[in-house]
């Protein structure tokens, strides 16, 4: 940890930033190690400031590195603008700090903007996310973890699901066996979506009944330390018969999963998985994009889509998850997970289960 926040101090100084304010959460923790939902650090001078309430000073001490924790006495922002008052960089002179444009609101800039102090509030963007985007070793045995833990609580569910079940009632049972099996917690609101259902690609889980010769989309997640795994599945009942479009989507991410290695684009690889589905005919039901990079968050950096082209590069995490909608009649979505290694990837997952 030591490490990622010094490649962070040098990145302020290659944005000729003089401090910088992290108030998003998974930042915080991949920074400084602080778990807390409600937190703000403040780099400036050569020090960083971890500013929290109450209910966090004891659990800050405790857990954080690379910051002093600092008790806000009426509220963060207060505290904040004290702190910068107090600076011997402020007193010597317009200071420069940057903002994580995306994680706070135009009304919280104004009101920082509202301070009579020497400060350009200066709004950035993705920059601790692009250093998030390369997993360390760490950071990997978590994810491999976690991926673990949410396939062998998937192989208890499925084992439980009868027809006549809601599916509510089996997102109940798949939620309680990722408890189970050590989560500490849901990396996103469960997914079990039946029969007509499953065309919707993020349907939530309702109080419809499953039928015998139907098949559940089942798309879940928890968190194992912070980190975020993140799988889809089909589970097919009894009477179920096997859709076509199940083989479609199985070959759209093994053309995906080829192509995977150090220096590819990532709409490269998107183009694979929707060059396979296009060749079926069924281009115009397959609408996200084939993955996305999973850590502290369970959506982060890079993109696999041609929105944005990211170069794939070792040790980034990401998912590869194409997708056959067909509304009113059904959907398959089948989703797995890499890390990028030096020649080519390693599951993360395991595709047979």
């Amino acid at each position: 940890m030591e490490s990622r926040y010094r490649r962070w101090l040098k990145a302020l100084e290659g944005h000729r930033l003089d401090g910088f304010l992290v108030t998003h959460p998974p930042n915080l923790r991949y920074l400084f190690n602080f778990t807390g939902s409600t937190g703000l650090a403040c780099f400036l001078g050569a020090e960083t400031h971890l500013i929290v309430d109450s209910r966090y000073l004891e659990q800050a001490a405790s857990e954080t590195l690379n910051c002093q924790s600092m008790l806000a006495e009426k509220s963060l922002e207060d505290t904040l603008k004290t702190t910068l008052s107090n600076s011997s960089r402020i007193k010597g002179g317009t200071a420069r700090i940057g903002l994580e444009a995306h994680h706070v609101s135009y009304d919280y800039i104004l009101r920082l903007q509202s301070w009579t102090l020497p400060v350009e509030w200066v709004p950035t963007r993705d920059l601790i996310e692009e250093f998030r985007m390369i997993k360390d070793e760490e950071e990997i045995e978590l994810l491999e973890k976690a991926f673990q833990m949410a396939q062998k609580a998937y192989q208890r569910s499925v084992k439980q699901v009868r027809a006549g079940m809601t599916e509510g009632e089996v997102a109940g049972i798949l939620e309680f066996e990722l408890r189970k099996a050590g989560g500490q917690g849901l990396a996103f609101e469960t997914i079990v979506a039946s029969g007509p259902r499953s065309s919707l690609p993020h349907g939530s889980s309702t109080a419809r009944k499953i039928e015998s010769d139907e098949f559940v989309l089942l798309d879940f997640g928890l968190k194992y330390q912070g980190y975020c795994s993140d799988l889809t599945r089909i589970h097919f009942l009894s009477d179920t018969q096997r859709p076509a479009i199940y083989q479609v989507v199985q070959e759209a991410q093994e053309a995906a999963l080829s192509l995977i290695e150090p220096g590819v684009l990532s709409s490269r690889i998107d183009a694979a998985a929707r060059g396979v589905i296009s060749q079926h005919g069924f281009e115009d039901y397959f609408g996200h994009s084939t993955g996305h990079g999973l850590g502290l968050e369970v959506h982060e950096l890079p993109r696999i889509s041609s929105a944005r082209p990211d170069e794939i590069q070792q040790g980034m995490a990401f998912t590869i998850e194409p997708g056959i909608y067909l509304p009113g009649q059904y959907g398959v979505r089948i989703e797995d997970a890499v890390v990028v290694t030096q020649n080519g990837y390693q599951l993360l997952s395991n595709r047979d289960q």
